[in-house]
């Protein structure tokens, strides 16, 4: 058992507070939610209504929402955002708000006072932007393009571009003027450059091993790096993410030992500690952490760098760290809302604005420093949307999907793992998981699973709803499928219809349309069994999915038989599955999900080709160039 501290609570003092350093204008890291200078108006994006929201924070009230797309609700129920605005940064002057535009590929630039929108293509799938100190140049992190680029502020112009590792996500400003950037799916922080756009170094988040044997203690390998923030007065960078403990087998593996929060400390580049959860009762054990939270996705410090405060999406709630001890000081449970994602604090420390996206709303959080520590209360909430485009079963299961507060829902257990922890972006988590059939990658959910066939690698199961037995077994939850079936409909209609395919890196034109000629080639073969609009076999002749009728599965020379290998089982139902044939993955939105192969062992798309030469279609005889054609090919799904 953890040590519970469910309510707000204050467990460490504090010595007497430093004055606050001089209040500056530019942002220190890219975040959904942010500040005027002069603290009149408050920023918010929406990235389910396309649109940013303005707010007087004096009033409390909504004073615009401005549209920079339209959403799309197809024939079909799937609702798709056209520019799904992510992060946003505002000009030193204040009279400019910079936006980008997850699916449009698009940075946005908001004049403040007359809401005229212009915008520069920057490519594919921006999310983290910052502006620089004097306001000449925007910066951006396209993540499907594993890139970032350098916009002229004035004439909103692409000035340059840095390829760095996969998926950059969030930046930042280094205590030495250094542009920091995360990567959601790999241990790695990326130093640039500004005046350049040349890489300095790379920065490296270790995997944390286990210790004492027991699987409870914090460990794993770092994902999900939402965020990076300097602290204030010093050159520490702290950064919110997760661990995933994948080296912890099933049965053993249970929602205690799955995955775990963690802020990672780096100080001038170089690893000092992770904090994380206590566990009580193991011996000579000091965790950081007295409350289990989940999901830390965006963090601010006060003024002084006294305080961390970290807004945990998944469990819905507000941690407080003491920056000097570092160690747990204040729980604020349960937010008003749900689904936080970014958190902005007034200069006078007085205040925090949290982005709450499942509800359209911004919750108000006072900050009490009159005592020996700090407190966080609930003042309020402030609507920033009008109308809500997502459909209600959609916006609910959105909820469920990222949800592991228990004290609400079944779907976990003490706060700690939702769908979104392994399913990052309702995508992949990018590691490989030792379950009881063998090892396991992480399948994406983007774009949804309707005309994909079976799911499972080897067509375990039929439907979405029936991932119930895995919120039960992975996720320690209490679902019953029946008596619940209210829930986990709206789950699976959100998996199916409200996770949009993810936008393709740019590629070339001429190499795809090479590419996709071998793709179709008969003597290539790939079309054989990659077939239909979503690229599979898997279902074919069979579909109404019945898991005793005719199911397709392939051996395609990637079975692992040593260490933990593959091994026969049974699906849901009780029909045998084989340990070394495989149901036939869709290639929608492959990019984006690496690493590949049911168990993980090919990083790359050019890697899967070669290691399954001569098993896996007729790919032997191709040269390099049409391997690399092929690859543009599948990159372009």
């Amino acid at each position: 058992m953890r040590t519970p501290l469910l309510a707000i609570a204050l467990v460490s003092a504090c010595a007497d507070r430093p004055s606050p350093p001089p209040v500056t204008s530019v942002a220190t890291h890219s975040s959904s939610i942010a500040l005027s200078p002069s603290g009149d108006r408050l920023f918010v994006v929406g990235p389910d209504t396309d649109s940013v929201s303005v707010i007087a924070p004096a009033s409390r009230s909504l004073v615009a929402e401005i549209a920079l797309g339209t959403p799309k609700l197809e024939l079909s129920g799937a609702f798709t955002p056209s520019v799904m605005p992510r992060a946003l940064a505002i000009s030193p002057d204040g009279g400019t708000v910079y936006v980008t535009g997850q699916r449009a590929g698009a940075l946005f630039a908001i004049d403040v006072a007359s809401s005229e929108v212009r915008s520069v293509a920057v490519g594919s799938e921006p999310i983290g932007v910052l502006v620089d100190a004097d306001g000449s140049s925007v910066y951006v992190a396209s993540a499907q393009d594993d890139a970032v680029v350098r916009v002229d502020a004035a004439s909103l112009t692409v000035t340059a571009r840095v390829a760095v590792e996969r998926e950059p996500w969030a930046l930042a400003w280094s205590s030495h003027g250094a542009l920091l950037v995360s990567h959601l799916l790999s241990p790695t922080i990326t130093e640039i450059d500004p005046a350049t756009l040349e890489v300095r170094t790379r920065w490296t988040l270790p995997d944390l091993s286990l210790r004492s044997n027991d699987a409870r203690l914090p460990h794993g390998e770092p994902r999900a790096l939402y965020d990076l923030v300097p602290r204030p007065g010093t050159s520490d960078v702290w950064i919110p993410h997760l661990l995933l403990g994948t080296d912890t087998p099933q049965p053993d593996l249970d929602f205690e030992s799955t995955v775990f929060p963690a802020l990672a400390i780096m100080r001038e580049g170089t690893y000092r500690r992770t904090l994380s959860v206590d566990v009580a009762d193991i011996p000579n054990i000091e965790g950081s952490l007295g409350d289990i939270v989940s999901g830390p996705h965006a963090l601010a410090f006060t003024s002084d760098g006294a305080y961390a405060l970290v807004v945990d999406t998944n469990s819905e709630d507000v941690l407080v760290i003491d920056a000097r001890s570092e160690v747990e000081a204040a729980l604020l449970r349960p937010l008003p809302g749900h689904m936080p994602e970014g958190i902005v604090i007034a200069a006078d420390d007085s205040v925090a604005y949290i982005d709450e996206r499942n509800t359209g709303d911004v919750a108000v959080v006072r900050l009490d420093r009159s005592g020996a520590g700090l407190t966080l209360s609930v003042d309020g909430v402030i609507q920033r949307r009008t109308i809500d485009p997502m459909p209600a079963d959609l916006r609910l299961g959105q909820h469920l999907f990222y949800s592991a507060n228990s004290d609400e829902y079944p779907i976990s257990r003490n706060h700690w793992v939702a769908c979104a922890s392994c399913h990052v972006e309702g995508r992949s988590d990018a590691v490989t998981w030792l379950f009881e059939q063998g090892p396991r990658d992480t399948p994406t959910n983007a774009g949804g699973m309707l005309g994909t066939g079976f799911l499972f690698r080897t067509a375990d199961r039929a439907r979405v709803q029936d991932y119930w037995k895995t919120v039960n077994v992975e996720q320690g939850g209490r679902f019953d499928p029946v008596a619940q079936a209210n829930l986990l409909d709206p789950l699976a209609a959100y998996v199916n219809l409200g996770i949009p395919t993810p936008i393709p890196p740019t590629t070339d034109p001429m190499l795809v349309a090479r590419g996709r000629a071998l793709f179709e080639s008969s003597t290539v073969g790939c079309a054989g069994c990659h077939s239909g609009p979503r690229f599979t076999d898997s279902g074919a002749g069979n579909p109404t999915l019945d898991l005793a009728g005719t199911v397709r599965l392939h051996d395609v020379g990637t079975c692992v038989t040593d260490d933990f290998a593959d091994v026969a089982h049974t699906d849901r139902d009780g029909h045998p599955r084989a340990a070394c044939r495989f149901d036939t993955p869709s290639l929608t939105g492959i990019a984006s999900s690496p690493p590949y192969l049911h168990d993980g062992a090919a990083q790359t798309l050019l890697e899967v080709l070669e290691m399954t030469r001569g098993t896996m279609g007729h790919t032997e005889a191709l040269s390099p160039a049409e391997l690399a054609a092929l690859v543009e090919f599948l990159r372009s799904l």
